[in-house]
């Protein structure tokens, strides 16, 4: 990992990310079941849920330490790609907003079936 993202406090997810774990994850599940698991999974890392947009896919919510949007996108009827953008509030982040979509991703893989990552470079 490159010294710059140990200062940053902006991490998003793509699907040609230099960093591995920061490649975008597809699964494969319906969009509705994708986002119910989202929004779980950020009610249970103690987030409040700010917004919910099923029409473009979009979840915002907001933690103590970090800002976070989830953006679900269907690229087939089974084939859903989700995306993370974190901004951390910490003075020195050290690298923490990586560190939490990498927990976003563990969390959400243990509950769906995955079909890649980063298929579509």
């Amino acid at each position: 990992m490159k010294f710059k993202y140990y200062f940053a406090k902006d991490f998003q997810t793509s699907d040609k990310h230099e960093i591995e774990t920061l490649r975008t994850h597809y699964y494969r599940n319906r969009k509705e079941d994708v986002m119910d698991i989202v929004i779980e999974m950020a009610k249970s890392l103690k987030a409040k849920v700010k917004s919910v947009d099923e029409e473009r896919g979009e979840i915002i919510f907001d933690h103590i330490d970090y800002n976070a949007c989830a953006t679900i996108t269907a690229v087939s009827y089974y084939e859903i790609a989700v995306d993370f953008n974190v901004f951390t509030y910490n003075i020195l982040p050290n690298a923490f907003g990586k560190k939490v979509i990498e927990k976003f991703y563990k969390q959400i893989d243990a509950k769906l079936e995955v079909k890649g990552i980063g298929l579509h470079r």
